[in-house]
């Protein structure tokens, strides 16, 4: 379970991290699972809720899980970003890389097809529209987007192509549908500080982290 939560967690991080300025505030997320049934016994060790942080330059993401606090700073220029965790007394700072012009090359864009549904969230008028992806299977996935055109779409550049904002959308990692629907949204000018790494945290990398853990 460990791994496939440090998975969950980096899974995220690229596909909402590499956002702009043009929104600058805070999304609070309630995270809803479908799980297969050899993880059902551990719904309670994944995460309820996720914070997403946008500035200027840099996004954060903060998950809480009974693992321990977990939280990602991204870089919007570099795509670089850090994992850091809080796991048994221990503090740590994981370096994850930007993605290479390989992984962009082979990342599968969506296909969106849009209708006349609305639904209200977090006091936003969202639009609807069926997100249509390929997973690393090969398989193909129609999933539900809500989306408001009152946030840019390019706040969040991973639903390239959707016409705004999604504030409900779905993933499928590690064999789980994750279902991500906006609690709030709060619009603000952010402190660089709210975006550096606290003290007392050890760098290292993923490979360095996961030998740490005997994964």
């Amino acid at each position: 379970m460990k791994t496939k939560l440090i998975s969950l967690i980096a899974f995220v991080a690229f596909f909402v991290g590499n956002s702009f300025a043009q929104f600058e505030g805070k999304i609070i997320y309630s995270l809803d699972y479908e799980l297969p049934e050899a993880l059902e016994s551990q719904r309670a060790m994944l995460p309820a809720t996720m914070d997403l942080i946008i500035g200027k330059e840099k996004t954060k993401i903060i998950q809480n899980t009974m693992m321990g606090a977990q939280t990602v700073i991204s870089d919007t220029k570099t795509k670089e970003s850090v994992l850091l965790m809080e796991m048994m007394g221990q503090k740590m700072a994981i370096n994850m890389p930007a993605p290479t012009e390989e992984d962009l090359k082979n990342e599968k864009k969506p296909v969106f097809k849009y209708d006349d549904k609305t639904k209200k969230i977090a006091g936003y008028k969202c639009k609807h529209a069926i997100m249509i992806v390929e997973d690393e299977n090969g398989e193909v996935n129609e999933i539900d987007v809500y989306y408001t055109d009152e946030i840019p779409a390019e706040a969040n550049s991973k639903l390239k192509g959707l016409k705004g904002f999604p504030l409900e959308y779905s993933m499928t990692p590690q064999g789980m549908v994750m279902t991500l629907t906006a609690k709030s949204v709060t619009k603000e000018k952010l402190p660089q500080s709210e975006f550096s790494i606290p003290e007392g945290y050890t760098p290292m990398t993923m490979e360095e982290f996961k030998a740490s853990m005997g994964m």
